[in-house]
């Protein structure tokens, strides 16, 4: 149930024109001067790059809307999705280590506060809250699922509201990375349209506070809405396009109003403008709805593809939508598309009797989110987690350390993963891992590792949830350090789909099979722990039948010159790579659980912290 949400103001969204500027190639969010009063000092609010203001204004605003300031926000849990964070900090971090001298003294700011994890922080910081933090990086369904998690969370019985939303800078490295694999249109978006010729960049943020009735209701709270339905899955057919037929979207979908057991009367469709996705979802829809298709319109057109916002921005826009009856048109339209002409939605059209609507986002790696919001209805009862038992385990580990030379160009010792070893080189003829990231060698064995070990698993029943602190950066060091070298002319489209946190994650469930939910979890040591507990989360709540959960770290030289800004080499410290999997299921009768409590420790201020939760648990 909705309390509050917002998606801070963007430029160039006008619904009452249909007209597009030749010369816009991207939508820039307008940041005011100086941030709302928050418990953050100025030292602090002075070092938040682009990402990190864009993401406290819309969540103080959603925040204070919500009117939950007056309650304080101990406990409460916080939900990101995202696709690059801060990685305009990054940028700054990676050229200045390309210098010659490299400037390490410069880089502590940067090394710290581009990772998404210190934006959320800074975050729950600044409201005041104390609650677990999952960040989800679906790539352009990072957003939905962030909201769909949110959802589970509730539902499962773990707590009763929760601040959710998601944000995305435009960067560098996006820019060039969408212009290399010539995705953005030479003139303007025009999704569903016959003479579309690609999308358009924009960055955004948008929050929803959502909590039980129950609670809402004691504390006197209007109810905006309620999200009714939440699917998602995974597309195994490519990492960049979607199937021609819409497959996966068409069961994510279904799952969503299965769920929510209305029809939706408008549909915020993702409609990228490119040409591949739009036949796709619009045949999808036709699938779907057969010739019910509601109203559909595809909200880039105005405001850009806003990436790992894109899911959360589009369910506000639902969300208005059923609230006011005011529907947003689909712009720049000239010849639609057959399977959905006639119905686009028109300037000034209004459906004042909408009782649902609907939001659906795909990502790169093939990540597929469908929300329904409908008018309040019957309250839904709540589950609870289940200890866990532990089917199957499996590893990849270094064997000894080894030099290894930085960016900057100092030796120290890291625990290097053989590629030439059996159990990984047999994955390198896979056509999916071939120009993967070692990431992906590295998930692959260990998942296939902990599947054998657990015997006959129905794999159409199977969730994975990855937990990575870095990603694919050896892929993504290359890619940035081509632009920097050659120039963004010469910009790698081979390798930008490989810098998406998402994209390991895809290729593993393409080369397991496993065509269900997916997430890619960004954070540091204690992301392992949540990603155990989305895996409870889905297994309580009957979305599968066996969660995967994988921790897994690459290394590249890069992060020498990074951890040693940070005087992380000292006493001995000595970076490594490698990954662990476990594959989780409920106990059977007669079976003793492995797993009996955990506590997320994203939030752990220090060392007192965490070994009072360890008490706790034990």
């Amino acid at each position: 149930f909705f309390k509050q949400k917002t998606a801070y103001e963007i430029r160039n969204c006008d619904w009452s024109s249909d007209v597009c500027s030749s010369d816009l190639v991207a939508a820039e969010v307008d940041l005011p001067a100086t941030l709302p009063s928050t418990r953050l000092g100025r030292a602090d609010e002075r070092r938040m790059e682009r990402s990190a203001r864009m993401l406290l204004l819309a969540a103080h605003e959603a925040w204070g809307q919500s009117r939950w300031a007056e309650h304080g926000g101990k406990g409460i849990p916080l939900v990101l999705g995202t696709t690059s964070g801060g990685m305009t900090h990054g940028e700054d971090y990676f050229r200045a280590a390309h210098r010659s001298p490299p400037a390490r003294h410069q880089q502590v700011t940067r090394m710290v506060h581009y990772q998404p994890q210190r934006q959320a922080l800074d975050v729950m910081a600044a409201l005041g809250l104390g609650g677990p933090v999952t960040i989800i990086a679906n790539a352009c369904a990072s957003g939905a699922n962030a909201i769909g998690h949110a959802r589970d969370l509730i539902r499962s019985g773990q707590t009763e509201i929760v601040l959710t939303g998601g944000y995305e800078p435009l960067t560098e490295l996006i820019y060039y990375g969408f212009d290399c694999l010539q995705a953005m249109s030479p003139d303007c978006c025009r999704p569903f349209d016959k003479s579309r010729t690609g999308l358009m960049l924009g960055e955004a943020a948008a929050f929803l506070v959502m909590e039980t009735e129950s609670h809402a209701r004691a504390r006197g709270a209007p109810i905006l809405c309620e999200l009714t339905g939440y699917g998602h899955n995974t597309d195994l057919h490519h990492l960049t396009q979607p199937h021609p037929t819409g497959g996966a979207l068409v069961n994510a979908a279904r799952t969503a109003l299965a769920e929510a057991s209305c029809t939706p009367g408008y549909l915020n469709a993702h409609g990228t403008a490119t040409p591949l996705n739009d036949g796709s979802e619009a045949t999808a829809f036709a699938t779907i709805f057969g010739d019910a298709i509601p109203r559909v319109s595809s909200t880039k057109a105005a405001i850009g593809h806003t990436l790992g916002a894109a899911g959360s921005v589009e369910a506000v826009f639902a969300i208005q939508a059923l609230r006011t009856g005011e529907l947003p048109p689909q712009l720049n339209l000239r010849e639609p598309e057959p399977l959905v002409a006639g119905k686009l939605v028109t300037a000034g059209e209004r459906a004042p009797d909408l009782s649902a609507t609907m939001s659906v986002n795909l990502g790169f790696g093939g990540s597929n989110a469908a929300l329904v919001f409908a008018r309040h209805g019957p309250s839904r009862p709540t589950t609870r987690l289940s200890p866990l038992f532990v089917a199957g385990t499996g590893s990849v580990m270094p064997v000894e350390p080894e030099p290894t030379q930085s960016v900057g160009g100092f030796v120290h010792p890291v625990f290097r993963v053989s590629l030439k070893q059996d159990r990984l080189a047999r994955w390198q003829n896979e056509a999916r891992l071939r120009r993967a990231s070692p990431l992906s060698l590295f998930m692959v064995e260990a998942a296939r590792q902990a599947l054998d070990a657990a015997g006959p698993v129905d794999l159409a029943r199977v969730g994975i949830v990855v937990a990575y602190g870095t990603g694919a950066v050896v892929l993504t060091r290359r890619f940035y350090e081509g632009i920097i070298k050659s120039g963004p002319r010469f910009a790698s489209p081979n390798l930008f789909p490989e810098t998406v946190f998402n994209s390991p994650t895809s290729h593993l469930a393409a080369v397991l099979g496993v065509p269900g939910p997916c997430y890619s979890l960004i954070g540091d040591e204690a992301a392992w722990v949540t990603g155990i507990n989305v895996a409870a989360t889905w297994l309580a709540n009957g979305t599968v039948e066996h969660a995967l959960v994988i921790g897994v770290e690459e290394f590249d030289p890069v992060l020498l010159d990074a951890y040693a800004s940070v005087r992380w080499l000292r006493g001995g410290y000595i970076p490594g790579e490698g990954a662990g999997a476990l594959l989780l299921r409920l106990p059977r009768a007669g079976e003793s659980p492995q797993i009996t409590g955990w506590q997320e420790g994203f939030t752990f201020r220090n060392r007192h912290e965490a070994r009072a939760a360890a008490r706790a648990l034990t």
